[in-house]
């Protein structure tokens, strides 16, 4: 409770009587004439106005409750007490009320020092002590039933305010709290707190309550100098307001300062009238129980007011408070409880004391009627003016805190805080709130900061002390990418670089010595190119990484394009081959069927037939075909099968370009075990953690070679293998990409072999820069910043060729083609040596004639080559044409063969030139780690010291110690003063007796020793009766009855604690050789002199121990009173130092059970943590150990650690029956050194003892009796310094009326000087070196012991430096690792360290896993329908089953699938994760993203696979499968387009040649036929006409069907096109990547949700902006999936966001998660995970890469059967047609009767022989005899014209009779027959017997019909 005194408050006396007389007033008034007046006691600090607020509050409650509740028979009377506001004050007080007056329960008092010393009067009178402001929660009811809190406990307010911390994200905070049992005793429970939400508490702050300004300032100045800037203050209200105003003086009231108070200051300050107060306080936030306003409050605050007006009327601006009214309930509960006992039993009875009582507190008699007020109490509740008032346990129950941010006007609500609940704006949206807990700042109103700001302080800064950062960085690396972060950061750094170099500028060690100077805190933090490793993230603490990375192997490339000589062969599979070649052979006997009988060219011999047929068909694939083709169905055929070799062979060129062109280089290693099974050399770079990587593989070290830069490997790559060089070299990825910059053209990167976290930057564990450098490096790697680094430092690297195929434009070389070349060469030179042969042969003669001189060699081979040029009348060819024509002045023939044959010039093929496929730099890498070196400590073994305890008998009488002084004294020669000291031990324990004996030899030596000495130490002995009470009576006794000087003793912290107080008030110093709490320090009280260790002494010794083995958490199980708790903020620092948690603390009732011993350790056994701290007194440790070895907890796998108190206790008097249960147990103990003068003084002790005590035996020496000799020593020592004067006492200023022994002390006149000679004196004692500092005993080291066999072996020592295994001079290398100790035993006989936690005895691990209605390769959860319970399975549950599988225990799990009753998903991931963090699952197993956000509830493994949010795009041209792929190439509009011009032009070229050119006449459907016949053989130019647009759309087709078949291109290039196209786009629903595209600015509406990869695909298909999306963004894993399954339709373009990837959620602090995560870099590093994979996901090799993807791939049947098919339809159908018109024209020989010499067969071969013979009706031979006879001269369609030529020519004559074929005929005539007409180009051979006649024939049908005679002449003849 805050106090301020305002005014001046009426006197004791006063005050009292004018409440009884107004109490008997209100009697008075009343209709009942009989009450039964109950005697109740009220203590407050009556000097403070809150006090008097109070007891007017509680005149109030008695008037209101007696006026509503007038027939009650009882009637409460109050006796009230000031407790001066002091501790001895209250306890006077309170002891005058019980004994005195007889009370039957007292009302207060105010503060809980007071409380303490006044609860234990209560419980020993069995009075109720009823305090509605004492809120330690040191004071509890476990410790006294007969204590009731009417107030919050402190302990329920410290969630709220973790709740604060959690909110705004702050993972610091630093307690600033009073120094004494109110500010400490919140403590412990608010560390709790924060570490529960992830906060840690760097320092507390402890201030003295006599704290003088200037001291509150310098500590604020201290507090300046840290980083931490979130404060939370729990003092008292006066000592708080100075401290709010001095904050505010030294600037620590500015922006980014955050300022929380607990509920005392906030109720005591936000009511303040002091303007001075409240304007030091803006901006800070507190927290204060919240009372509901209700119209009762309202009227009582009214009166109130009125009344308390009107009774201090000098007193202005007072305000009712919170203290007030819960005094106000505590009186109405009070009175209701004193109705409920009744009336009986109101009376006291005696004590049952065994001596004479000396004093008050010996003599307090015990109410009768307590327990039944106890009961009464505890069963009352009603609503009261706070709310419903009801004890549990006798603790009020608190119900909701209100959160205030102060203000000029005090305090503005911001929101409210509930247990179970958490944050809200108001009660009501808690009340109605479904969720279970609730963080969010969102749940509070605005907050206006100190400084006046809006903005969230982050909670922490670099202090404005001008201190600069010391970075450490290697001896070369660059630090762009950290500055980029800090110029990136809100706020700004001042750092300085410190290079890790030695004098001479070499380095200093390696990156492990580099990062460990972190943790010796010789740099703030290190920059540079640092791996993530885990053994590393023991020490410090790492950013997220700015780079991937990954140990890769790097090797030499070759080109494995494969120079075979049939790669000619590769563009076509071998079924599109032959299906060609079977066309090929189809096509040309078609066109032979629909051909030969109406055109010559396809007449002839069978064989010429057969040859013309194939020459035909195989010369359209160049387009060279000669032969006239007359029939419309065959022109049909023809255009439609030119159309076909025009696809296929522009496709094969485009396919054989591609395979010719893509350089494919391919590493000349591929794999690891390749290298080591070859036993190749490798490289490595010096002092790299790779060489222990190498080695675990299996590489021979010989086989090893190191480099130090890139040019050096070059060097080694360069010789070889074998020749000094190496194979390949392996290294960590972001060197090996550097490199490969440098020689991208000659080597390439495997993937990586091992993976790492990445480079990081370190820093000290626990640094608050951590995560906003980590945010800030997010920032600089997801923006151009990173790249422009890379490029900057590394180069550019988008021309090195990538670890798959590259692309390139080469020229081709020889090899590609001579396999060609060799097939043409030898069928041309095997064609040419037959032709030689024959010809040679043939021509023999000219060469064997005799020669004579005319003829020379030389002359018959020019006569022999002359006739070889000349054309060969006897060929075939020659005989065909028996026609010879007469040209004009006798040319030659005109030769067509290259001059008219435009295709005979083909255009120069375009080259193709391919893009360089871009290197792909993030790769994924498993990881590798590697162990930090240890820095060890020197060792020197000393002897063990061994403690000896001594058992004694019971000290009869008091004064036996002063009768043995004074025999002793009698002894000296001289006269000495005898001074008179105290000492209270408990001495009816062992520990008591041993210390007496001590204690009276210690005096004997000491004057035996001084026997010059004028002063002699006189004992007075008195028995603590092991009582609180007790200790404090015989104090008493011996402060005012004996007057000592000075008290030895007492026994215990409780019974020291007010003890203290009394030597304070009486100025007589307190010397206790064995209180050791905490709680007892010099600062309190400059009185007490603390002989013995303080326990925060030890707390670093365990934490070294913790550390030393690796253990993270520990549990400290305590005895509940002030001895336990005083050390738990201390142990709990030093654990959180060395990166221990402490999950839980167990604490143990003095008065225990068995039972309730049993209880906790089962408790504990149900939770992992199996590292237990003991820290309680000798007798309750021994039946704890006892417990746990009967229920298995001495078990291997369990580890105990003893404070310093139990294991003097348990090993000092070793018992085989309780070292049996403790075998394996740590302990930590005070070193005393083992001297020849403890030898000589342990046996005379010994023999003493026994004389003393013969019925105690086995009694040993022990550390108390020790300290006890010294003590007494120490203190003989000062009193001979003070003199022999002022030894009196001076009467204290107490009134003369003084009703107790309590109230009447008086103070010592020697006092102050005898703690100042106490405070010089310093001797070498029996402990070692003694001497005092700041009033506490100064020790160097402590003894590390293991229970072995019947007693405690030495392990080691701990000093300041570190733990050693001799205890030498320190050189300050001493050690934190097991090495610094000797070999453990632990429990369970083995020496196998335990790894500190484990799974509970029965428990299975509720594992959470996701329902997923798609994407359930990652998770699938069924269903057993018969019994409903789940299965799960996918590629998540594989990897952690797995995992699982390796570690080294067994870890039994059950999978909760996360779903409603009806199966569906429960919530979103966010709430899957959560529920750890609620305890509902004990870990999270899936498809769980990590992220920032949620690691701040949960903690996750490493990521067992590699995520991003990447982008999903459709590709273009993948499917060269498609029957009709041959169409993508042109669009359908310029299909339609060049089908229409190819009329068009037709038309044209028909309306201008028609009337002048024979080849365009005919009947209509023949002139229609050429018209399309002419125009689409354009299309293969065999209109023997140059057209040079035809080429240019040729060209244009093949380029772009090269670029469908080699590059997959992509609809979508970036991201940016889709915002500024504004195209829409999809996102997985539920996923958080719909708030990564809202952030990115595409519009909401344009993003579309999908549940499936099928859903997805459809979106696609549809396209964008018909219901459909352009482009998907996921994470990357979920591409992964949808790729495997439409791979070659999509690809992934860009990784927008990099995420943590995929991990396993435990919950904070888990002991799982280091196992679990190590065993995933296993998994890792082998094949396991890539199995897994292939399993779930399937290979996805043949997938496309992002980017332009470029494949050469066989074009197979597959990509042209639509070709075919309409090829053959159209060949099919033409056959039919042309057969149905043959035979209906043939019908006659079909239907002609039969008879018996014909047969069917014979009249199927001669309807073949008319097939087979000309149709001379057919167009082209009737129009031949018509030229004929008009003698004119057409040329074949599409010859050229030449000058001596015309159509006009005159022929002489009317028939051919008589024609003259000689040269010498006068009149030259011109015959042209019907196949010189077909093709005039051709010589046709004339059989010899037809030669003369060849002018005298008429041609007729064979079967000789009338109108078969084609000259006939008719006018329709005449076209």
């Amino acid at each position: 409770m805050g106090t301020n005194m305002r005014g001046n408050p009426p006197s004791n006396q006063v005050l009292t009587l004018l409440s009884v007389h107004i109490f008997f007033i209100e009697l008075a008034m009343s209709q009942i004439t009989t009450f039964i007046p109950v005697k109740v006691g009220v203590v407050l600090d009556l000097d403070y106005l809150e006090a008097n607020i109070a007891l007017s509050c509680i005149n109030m409650a008695l008037s209101d409750f007696y006026a509503n509740h007038e027939d009650y028979k009882t009637r409460m009377v109050l006796t009230t007490r000031d407790s001066k506001k002091d501790v001895v004050g209250a306890a006077a007080a309170a002891l005058d009320l019980i004994k005195n007056v007889e009370v039957q329960a007292i009302l207060g008092p105010t503060t809980s020092m007071q409380a303490d010393f006044v609860i234990g009067l209560g419980e020993k009178a069995q009075v109720p002590i009823i305090s509605f402001s004492a809120s330690s929660p040191s004071l509890t009811s476990t410790r006294s039933p007969y204590f009731f809190r009417a107030t919050q406990n402190d302990s329920s307010q410290v969630n709220g305010i973790g709740a604060l911390v959690q909110a705004f994200g702050w993972k610091e905070a630093v307690p600033i709290y009073m120094d004494n049992e109110y500010g400490e005793g919140i403590i412990p429970y608010l560390t709790d707190a924060l570490q529960a939400v992830d906060a840690h508490v760097p320092y507390r702050s402890v201030i003295s309550p006599s704290a003088t300004d200037d001291q509150i300032a310098e500590e604020l100045y201290k507090l300046m100098t840290m980083q931490t800037r979130v404060f939370i203050v729990h003092m008292f209200t006066s000592l708080c307001a100075r401290l709010f105003v001095k904050a505010k003086e030294i600037g620590m009231m500015n922006k980014g300062y955050v300022w929380i108070m607990t509920d005392g200051p906030t109720v005591g300050l936000s009511t303040s009238p002091d303007p001075s107060v409240i304007d030091s306080m803006q901006g800070a936030l507190g927290i204060k129980s919240y009372i509901p306003k209700t119209t009762e409050l309202g009227n009582f605050r009214l009166r109130w007011k009125m009344k308390f007006q009107q009774d201090n009327p000098d007193i202005v601006d007072a305000e009712l408070n919170i203290y007030a009214l819960q005094a106000y309930d505590a009186t109405v509960a009070l009175a209701m409880a004193i109705e409920k006992t009744g009336t009986a039993n109101l009376g006291f009875r005696e004590a049952n004391v065994s001596n004479t009582p000396v004093t008050d507190l010996e003599n307090l008699g015990i109410s009768q009627n307590g327990p039944n007020l106890l009961r009464a109490l505890s069963n009352t509740s009603f609503k009261g003016l706070t709310g419903d008032f009801f004890f549990n346990n006798g603790q009020l129950q608190p119900s909701a805190f209100e959160i205030v941010n102060m203000n000029a006007n005090g305090g503005r609500r911001i929101g409210f805080w509930m247990p179970r609940k958490g944050l809200a704006k108001t009660l009501n949206s808690i009340a109605n709130t479904t969720s279970t807990y609730s963080t969010p700042k969102s749940s509070l109103a605005p907050v206006i900061w100190a400084g006046d700001s809006t903005s969230i302080p982050k909670g922490w800064e670099i202090p404005t002390n001008g201190k600069k950062l010391r970075i450490g960085v290697p001896s070369s690396s660059n630090f762009a990418i950290f500055e980029a972060a800090v110029d990136s950061l809100p706020y700004a750094i001042t750092y300085e670089y410190i290079p890790f170099v030695k004098p001479d500028g070499k380095s200093a060690g390696t990156y492990n010595d580099l990062v460990y100077q972190v943790y010796l805190k010789k740099y703030d933090a290190v920059v540079g190119d640092t791996t993530i490793i885990a053994n590393r993230s023991k020490y410090v603490d790492f950013t997220l990484p700015y780079t991937e990375s990954g140990v890769s192997m790097i090797v030499p490339i070759k080109d494995s394009r494969n120079k075979n000589a049939w790669v000619f062969l590769k563009p076509l599979t071998w079924d599109l081959w032959f299906t060609s070649f079977c066309f090929f052979v189809f096509i040309g006997f078609v066109v032979w069927v629909l051909e030969h009988g109406i055109n010559e060219d396809f007449q002839g011999s069978p064989s010429h037939q057969i040859g013309t047929s194939f020459w035909f068909s195989f010369s359209t694939m160049v387009f060279a075909h000669r032969e006239r083709v007359v029939s419309n169905l065959a022109r049909i055929v023809v255009t439609i099968w030119c159309f076909v070799v025009l696809i296929l062979t522009q496709s094969y060129t485009a396919s054989l370009s591609s395979l010719l062109t893509v350089q494919q280089l391919q590493p000349t290693v591929s794999n690891v075990d390749e290298l080591i099974k070859k036993g190749e050399f490798v490289g490595y770079q010096k002092n790299s953690f790779v060489l222990g990587i190498l080695k675990n593989l299996g590489f021979d070290e010989s086989r090893l070679m190191a480099y130090n830069t890139p040019e050096e490997c070059d060097r080694l790559f360069s010789r070889g293998s074998g020749n000094g060089g190496i194979a390949a070299a392996f290294d960590e990825v972001p060197y090996m990409k550097f490199f490969i910059s440098m020689y991208c053209s000659k080597y390439t990167m495997i993937k990586p072999t091992f993976k790492t976290g990445g480079f990081g930057f370190v820093f000290p564990i626990g640094s608050p820069l951590v995560a906003d450098v980590s945010r800030a490096v997010l920032r600089v790697t997801e923006g151009d910043r990173m790249k422009e680094i890379e490029d900057a430092w590394l180069g550019t690297q988008s021309s090195c060729q990538e670890s798959s195929t590259s692309v390139s434009s080469n020229s081709l070389s020889l090899k590609s083609f001579w396999g060609l070349f060799l097939i043409t060469g030898i069928a041309s030179i095997s064609a040419l040596m037959i032709f030689t042969t024959i010809f040679v042969y043939e021509h023999r003669a000219l060469l064997l004639q005799p020669s004579d001189l005319r003829a020379t060699p030389w002359s018959r081979i020019l006569v022999l080559f002359r006739i070889l040029i000349q054309m060969d009348k006897t060929s075939s060819r020659s005989e065909l044409n028996p026609n010879h024509i007469a040209i004009p002045g006798d040319l030659p023939p005109p030769d067509n063969d290259d001059d008219r044959n435009p295709i005979s010039k083909q255009p120069d093929q375009e080259e193709v030139q391919n893009i360089n496929q871009l290197v792909v730099p993030n790769q994924e890498r498993p990881a590798a780690t590697e162990g930090l070196e240890r820095v060890d400590g020197f060792w020197e073994e000393i002897g063990s010291v061994e403690v000896l305890l001594m058992l004694g008998s019971k000290v009869e009488g008091q004064n036996m110690g002063t009768m043995i002084l004074f025999t002793e004294m009698g002894m000296a020669e001289n006269i000495s003063i005898p001074v008179n000291v105290g000492l209270v031990l408990d001495l009816d324990s062992l520990h008591g007796k041993i210390a007496l004996s001590c204690i009276e030899m210690a005096l004997s030596d000491f004057y035996a020793t001084h026997g010059d000495y004028k002063t002699r130490l006189v004992l007075n002995t008195r028995d603590s009766m092991k009582d609180v009470v007790g200790a404090a009576a015989a104090a008493l006794d011996l402060i005012k009855n004996m007057e000592v000087q000075a008290i030895l003793g007492p026994t215990t912290s409780m019974q020291a604690s007010f003890v203290i107080d009394l030597g304070e008030k009486a100025q007589v110093p307190i010397i206790s050789f064995s209180a050791s709490s905490p709680s007892l320090t010099s600062i309190r009280s400059t009185y007490f002199v603390r002989a013995t260790q303080n326990d925060t002494t030890q707390v670093n010794a365990i934490s070294a121990l913790v550390q030393a083995f690796g253990w993270s958490e520990a549990v400290p199980i305590y005895i509940d009173n002030e001895y336990g708790q005083g050390v738990i903020p201390y142990l709990t620092d030093a654990l959180q130092a060395v990166d221990a948690r402490v999950p839980y603390r167990s604490v143990i009732s003095p008065s225990a059970t068995d039972d309730q011993i049993f209880t906790e350790l089962y408790k504990l056994m149900t939770m992992q943590t199996r590292v237990f701290i003991v820290h309680m007194y000798g007798d309750l440790g021994t039946r704890l150990f006892a417990k746990a070895k009967e229920i298995g907890m001495m078990s291997a796998g369990y580890v105990w650690i003893m404070t310093d108190g139990l294991t003097a206790d348990l090993l000092s008097s070793p018992n085989p029956s309780v070292t049996g249960t403790m075998q394996g147990v740590l302990g930590v103990k005070s070193y005393v050194p083992s001297t020849k003068e403890l030898q000589d003084f342990r046996v005379r002790w010994k023999r003493k003892f026994q004389q003393d005590n013969p019925y105690i035996i086995d009694a040993e020496l022990n550390i108390y009796g020790l300290r006890g000799y010294d003590a007494a020593t120490a203190l003989a020592l000062a009193v001979e310094k003070t003199g022999t004067t002022n030894f009196g006492f001076l009467k204290a200023n107490g009134s003369s009326t003084s009703s107790t022994d309590l109230a009447s002390l008086r103070v010592s006149f020697n006092g102050p000087r005898l703690l100042q000679a106490l405070s010089n004196t310093s001797f070498k004692g029996l402990t070692g070196n003694y001497h005092f500092v700041d009033g506490q005993l100064q020790s160097p080291a402590f003894q590390i012991v293991n229970v072995n066999g019947n007693g405690g072996r030495e392990i080691g020592f701990w000093t300041p430096q570190g733990l050693v295994k001799q205890l030498v001079p320190s050189n300050g290398t001493n050690s934190t690792s097991v090495s610094g100790i000797s070999t453990v035993i632990f429990p369970g006989d083995t020496t196998i360290v335990p790894k500190g936690w484990g799974i509970p005895n029965k428990k299975t691990l509720l594992i959470g896993v996701p329902v997923k209605s798609t994407l359930r390769q990652f998770v699938d959860v069924k269903y057993n329908l018969s019994s409903n319970t789940p299965t799960v399975t996918g590629f998540c549950i594989d990897v952690f089953e797995s995992v699982v599988k390796t570690l080294p225990y067994a870890l039994p799990f059950e999978y909760v699938p996360f779903s409603k009753p009806d199966g569906e998903p429960a919530g979103t991931y966010n709430d899957l994760v959560y529920q750890v963090y609620l305890k509902n699952f004990d870990a999270v197993v899936g498809d769980t993203t990590i992220l920032y956000s949620k690691s701040l509830f949960v903690d996750y493994t490493l990521p067992y696979i590699e995520s991003s949010v990447s982008v999903v795009v459709p590709t273009e041209g993948h499917n060269i499968e498609s029957a009709w792929f041959f169409l993508k190439p042109l669009t359908w509009d310029l299909w339609v387009s060049t089908l229409i011009f190819f009329v068009f032009i037709g038309f044209v070229v028909w309306v201008l040649e028609h009337r002048i050119n024979g080849d365009f006449r005919g009947p209509a459907s023949n002139q229609a036929g050429t018209i399309f016949w002419f125009s689409f053989s354009t299309m293969v130019f065999s209109q023997r006409e140059r057209v040079v647009s035809n080429l240019s759309r040729v060209v244009s087709y093949t380029a772009s069907l090269s670029s469908l078949l080699t590059i997959q291109q992509l609809k979508v290039a970036d991201v940016n096109e889709l915002t500024k196209k504004g195209e829409y786009v999809g996102y997985q629903n539920g996923s958080s990547v719909l708030q990564i595209l809202l952030g990115m600015g595409f519009d909401k509406s344009k993003i579309l949700a999908y549940n499936s990869p099928e859903e997805s695909h459809e979106l696609f298909s549809k396209g964008s902006g018909n219901g459909g999306i352009a482009a998907a963004f996921d994470e990357e894993p979920y591409m992964k999936v949808f790729l495997s399954k439409y791979c070659p339709k999509y690809t992934i373009i860009d990784a927008l966001f990099k995420s943590g990837g995929f991990g396993f959620v435990f919950p904070k602090g888990s002991p799982l998660v280091p196992d679990i995560s190590m065993a995933i870099l296993n998994m890792i590093e082998g094949d396991q995970m890539k199995e897994f994979q292939d399993k779930w996901f399937g290979k996805q090799t043949s997938c496309p890469d992002s980017g332009t993807s470029v494949s050469s791939n066989s074009l197979s049947m597959k990509t042209f059967w639509g070709l075919f098919l309409i090829s053959g339809i159209a060949a099919l159908l033409a056959l039919i047609i042309f057969i149905v018109m043959f035979v209906h024209q043939e019908w006659r020989v079909v239907l002609r009767p039969t008879d018996s010499t014909t047969s069917i067969w014979s009249k199927i071969r001669h309807l073949f022989s008319i097939f087979n013979q000309r149709d001379l009706t057919s167009h082209a031979f009737r129009k031949s005899e018509v030229d004929k006879r008009d003698g004119i001269h057409l040329q074949s369609m599409g010859a050229a014209s030449q000058p001596s030529y015309s159509a006009h020519t005159e022929f002489h004559g009317s028939s051919f009779a008589g024609c003259d074929s000689s040269r010498n005929s006068q009149t030259p005539r011109v015959v042209i027959n019907a196949d010189q007409l077909a093709n005039p180009n051709q010589e046709r051979p004339v059989k010899e017997n037809q030669k003369s006649n060849v002018n005298h024939q008429t041609p007729t049908r064979t079967d000789q019909r009338p109108n078969a005679i084609i000259h006939q002449r008719s006018k329709s003849d005449l076209y």
